[in-house]
Parts: structure tokens; sequence; C-alpha cells
């Protein structure tokens, strides 16, 4: 009788067993995948930028028809972004039209700052470039020294 006892209350137990086992790995899979979620989320909503407060002037085109993949792999590319798929996400939410130009952006700019020039840019936001046709080249015989005469 006394086996019988012993030999159920060691089933008993080790049913409890497995189960607060089975509870145990439930909640470390829920908890994983929880923070895995809230990193996701976390990467597409929160206002981040490259660098710290000035950071560094990059001049960048986007080009007529480029899709919206080509210019978050220029964005990464030029280091102004750091997630393709944070970019990509919100310019669809915002619902942003590139505007094709040239601009002028820094390091220290959100996403949300970018998406904003692209969409509806101002002249401070856009580059001014200069065409080789409009640069006025000289001659090598423009370039001898000029003799200045001195009167006394």
């Amino acid at each position: 009788m006394r086996d019988n006892l012993l030999e159920n209350i060691s089933y008993v137990f080790l049913k409890v067993a497995k189960f607060f086992i089975k509870l145990a790995i439930f909640f470390v899979v829920i908890y994983l995948i929880g923070m895995q979620l809230f990193n996701f989320g976390h990467r597409l909503f929160y206002e981040r930028a490259v660098d710290s407060e000035n950071g560094k002037e990059i001049v960048f085109e986007i080009k007529k028809n480029e899709t919206i993949d080509e210019i978050a792999d220029n964005l990464v590319k030029a280091g102004l972004i750091d997630d393709k798929l944070a970019f990509k996400f919100r310019a669809t939410i915002y619902k942003t039209e590139f505007n094709p130009n040239i601009y002028n952006l820094k390091t220290s700019m959100t996403i949300k700052n970018m998406l904003d020039i692209f969409d509806s840019p101002t002249t401070d936001d856009i580059a001014v470039t200069i065409s080789s046709e409009d640069i006025f080249q000289l001659s090598p015989e423009d370039n001898e020294p000029i003799e200045e005469s001195v009167e006394e």
C-alpha cells in the first residue's frame, strides 16, 4: 500500500512539474514574440536620425520614375537612413509623392523630415546645381599674368 501511495504521489508530482514546465515555455515564447513585435514597432515609428544634432550635409537626387525601393536603397547608401523598411512603411502611410529633384539633406534629419521635404520641397531644400554649360571656362591665353604699373 505504501508503494502504491508513493507511486501516486510521484505520478502527481511529475504531472504538475510537466504542467509548470510547459507553462514556463509558453510564457517565454510569448515574451520573445512580444519583444520582437515591440522592436518592429519601435523601428517603424520612433523618430531618430542617423547622426546627432548637426550631422553632415549630403546632396541627394531623386530621379524621374524612381521607385520607392530605389529611393530607399539610395538613402541607405548615402548614409541618410539605416532602415529601408521603416522608410518605405512611413512613406506609404504618409502617402508621400516623391518630386524628382536634387535635395540638400542632413544626416541629422529624421525619416519624417525627409518625407516632408520630398513631398513638398521649398527653395531651401533644393540644391542649386550648375551644369557644365553654365560654367565659364578660361582659355590658357586668358591666364597670363597681369602687369600692374605703379605711377609715382
